[in-house]
């Protein structure tokens, strides 16, 4: 069973007792504010970033923002009992969040405070940029190709690179999924309280959530280059190393969760797209139902009658009735005959019939195995044909190879028998084919001595138009 990333620590998923460093126990309460001093820190982060105070500023800047920050929240209280709340305020920021000046007796934001505030306001308002994360992407392969000669290199670039983007890979992400339960919400708040453009709301969501799937597809093709991280690792001659096979494991695992969580935006708004349009033929039916109702309610309130002669029944009178419709609705003539008219029978159009809900079940455990067996397969038809574009390359350069050679690479860095015997196939078919290449195959074993118990008849592929 593959390694899976998670948040949970070992000693939850193993049941055994945490052991979390002391320090940490005791400083997480000042480390992690409490909400009014997480908005005190960020008010003055903004008021110094939009430069109406200083950098440094005096004490009774921070006791005004204590106090606005306190009658935001309703936390307002008496004089006395509120010096004493701006005090103990105050002391706790001068653990983490504030610096003090003693001699000048001003105050300033902390580094741990600035890089805070900066931290809140990307995940907030982190856009979705594609294009960004595409030269994002270009700069971890470029500089991967530079960092896989020895351990130290790559531990660099594992630590200060791959890190580094992470986290505005993982925004970018986050942002999609924010989008799509803020259209989520839009739509519990319009079916709850039917607003009078519903109708517009309706359709602004359905376009807000095109505009998502589009976004999301623009992600996933700016994520491609992923695949090229992935064999690059592949490839490098470092995997005798535990570390790097660890932190290689990491970063597939880290794309790999790309990959789901992409597919599950896709599969969210697919989910949700029926809802819409389902939400929106109701209520267009509602809307036709409505006006009819009020055309017949007009007509029945502004519609006159008059009686005519008198009918005698066996044992009752009955009267002719007249019905006359308000003025401003004309009259309209139809002609029937009812020689050629054809009985049809009573379609129903606004109520469909009722739709009979199957329950299917699935074998998980067994759709998981189909998924991985799937994804393997793709992995080695890329590595074939990685293999087959690097033959075809060093044909362009070289007169005549030897295919055996290459066999053997691939036994020995893929460990695949399978792909190694699908990439011979691969190559006598496609250079068989073409005209400026010939292929001769020798009833004659070309050996390895690291691969004693294999062995290849000797594939010869000439360049002849070079």
């Amino acid at each position: 069973m593959k390694e899976q990333l998670s948040l949970i620590p070992p000693a939850l998923r193993t049941s055994r007792p945490l052991h979390f460093p002391k320090i940490l126990r005791e400083r997480y309460n000042l480390l992690v504010p409490r909400q009014e001093d997480g908005l005190i820190v960020l008010a003055l982060y903004q008021k110094v970033r939009a430069g109406t105070i200083e950098r440094t500023f005096p004490e009774r800047i921070i006791t005004e923002t204590i106090r606005l920050v306190f009658e935001e929240l309703g936390q307002g209280s008496g004089r006395g009992e509120e010096t004493q709340k701006y005090d103990e305020t105050l002391h706790r920021l001068l653990r983490h969040f504030l610096d003090k000046n003693i001699e000048e007796k001003t105050y300033q934001l902390s580094a741990y405070a600035e890089n805070f505030c900066d931290m809140l306001e990307r995940e907030v308002h982190t856009a979705i940029n594609p294009s960004q994360i595409q030269k994002t992407f270009n700069d971890l392969v470029m500089l991967l190709s530079l960092k896989l000669e020895n351990m130290e290199d790559f531990r660099h670039w594992y630590h200060t690179q791959f890190f580094k983007h992470k986290n505005d890979i993982s925004a970018q992400l986050r942002a999609l999924q924010a989008q799509i339960e803020d259209t989520v919400d839009q739509l519990n708040e319009l079916v709850k309280n039917e607003v009078d453009n519903f109708r517009e709301m309706l359709i602004g969501c359905e376009a807000l959530l095109d505009r998502i799937k589009e976004q999301a597809d623009k992600l996933s093709s700016a994520f491609s280059s992923k695949d090229d991280i992935k064999q690059m690792l592949d490839d490098a001659g470092l995997s005798d190393e535990f570390e790097f096979r660890s932190m290689k494991r990491d970063v597939r695992n880290y794309f790999k969760d790309i990959e789901h969580r992409l597919i599950n935006v896709s599969h969210t708004i697919d989910r949700i797209k029926p809802k819409i349009n389902k939400l929106y033929n109701d209520f267009e039916k509602r809307e036709f139902d409505r006006k009819i109702e009020s055309f017949l309610v007009y007509l029945l309130k502004n519609s006159t009658s008059k009686f005519g002669r008198t009918k005698k029944l066996k044992d009752r009178k009955v009267h002719d009735v007249e019905i006359f419709l308000p003025k401003n609705i004309s009259e309209k003539e139809i002609y029937a005959d009812r020689s050629r008219l054809t009985g049809i029978d009573y379609m129903q159009l606004l109520d469909p019939p009722p739709v009979q809900i199957h329950n299917l079940q699935f074998d998980e455990e067994d759709l998981r195995r189909q998924a991985e067996a799937r994804m393997r397969q793709i992995e080695r038809e890329k590595r074939i044909e990685h293999w087959f574009n690097k033959i075809s390359e060093d044909l362009t350069k070289k007169k005549k190879i030897n295919f055996g050679d290459y066999y053997y690479q691939i036994l020995q860095k893929e460990n695949d028998y399978e792909a190694a015997i699908k990439a011979a196939t691969l190559v006598l078919k496609e250079f068989s084919k073409l005209k400026e290449f010939e292929v001769s195959v020798r009833e004659e074993f070309v050996l390895d001595p690291k691969q004693p118990n294999i062995g290849i008849w000797k594939m010869q592929i000439k360049n002849t138009a070079s």
